[in-house]
């Protein structure tokens, strides 16, 4: 139990310091909460990217179009000369009926293709390749182009898989960002609770001269500082909730207009929960350098 009392007397001791200075406890945690900020709405960002492109197929693969006039026997035909090139390692055909089907209920357009006369999509075949070599799939395209009642082939995944390699690059770039700025949270609030340490000094060395320890001085800063952590961490979380807010109510305004839906995805609840966490961490961390530090300079160091 006074193991207990000391902490919960520690506690309200960090409390009393930041209440009874809340203009520069605000602005401190205004600093931090924004440090913390940049990166959870880039990891936002990401996210919603991510979500946009997860159904992408990035696979190798080549669509082929025939032309609306093409006959049952030229389907045939055209899946034959697929199905036998050395290149291809599976062909999966998709009528026009199956097309119009999807595209119906993957965007907005149902109820302007439902007052079409006629289906305007055409036959289409998919064709898995064995290479990702440039110029042999220009050679692909062109030897299917010239096949009767083929009316265009696109080799349409190039694009988005180096939309993955950039979503890749950006996890690994966030996480950079994270650690650097995680680094500076530390160095500002170690900053913070030296000046605090400097303020009370005369009063530290006084409680060491009757017998308080290094970890009784150290506990109220400590507390401080992950008090100072915790608060910055939730203005954060709330300060790119209301980004992510926005930035889905301009999206929501732009999906109309588009054939796919745009989200915007934030963090899930135990993510955010950790981010608080961890800027609370960090205040203790730069906290318990800051003090330990200073400390060592006093009459009776720790």
């Amino acid at each position: 139990m006074t193991w207990l009392r000391l902490h919960l007397h520690a506690l309200g001791e960090a409390l009393r310091r930041l209440a009874s200075q809340p203009v520069a406890s605000a602005l401190s945690i205004l600093v931090l909460a924004v440090a913390i900020a940049l990166p959870l709405v880039a990891a936002v960002a990401l996210r919603s990217v991510g979500a946009a492109t997860a159904h992408l197929d990035t696979d190798p693969h080549v669509n082929v179009y025939l032309a609306l006039d093409a006959s049952d026997d030229d389907v045939k035909r055209i899946g034959q000369a697929l199905r036998n090139h050395p290149d291809a390692a599976s062909v999966r055909f998709i009528p026009r009926e199956q097309a119009l089907a999807e595209l119906k209920s993957t965007t907005h357009l149902a109820e302007l293709l439902d007052t079409l006369d006629r289906n305007p999509l055409p036959h289409a075949y998919t064709v898995r390749v064995r290479t990702t070599d440039a110029p042999r799939i220009a050679k692909l395209r062109e030897d299917w182009s010239a096949l009767p009642k083929v009316d265009q082939v696109l080799a349409d995944f190039e694009w988005s898989e180096r939309l993955g390699r950039w979503v890749r690059f950006g996890d690994r770039a966030l996480l950079g960002a994270w650690l650097l700025l995680g680094a500076a949270v530390a160095l500002i609030v170690a900053h913070l609770i030296r000046l605090q340490v400097l303020t009370h000094r005369e009063e530290i060395e006084v409680s060491q001269l009757v017998g308080a320890t290094a970890a009784d001085v150290r506990r109220p800063f400590l507390y401080h500082g992950l008090l100072q952590g915790l608060f910055a961490g939730a203005v954060a979380l709330a300060a790119a909730g209301g980004v992510a807010a926005w930035a889905s109510y301009e999206l929501r305004a732009l999906t109309p207009s588009y054939a796919t839906e745009l989200k915007v995805v934030f963090l899930p609840l135990m993510d955010s929960l950790a981010v608080a966490l961890m800027a609370g961490g960090l205040g203790f961390l730069g906290a318990w350098s800051a003090v330990s530090r200073e400390l060592r300079h006093f009459a009776r160091p720790g």
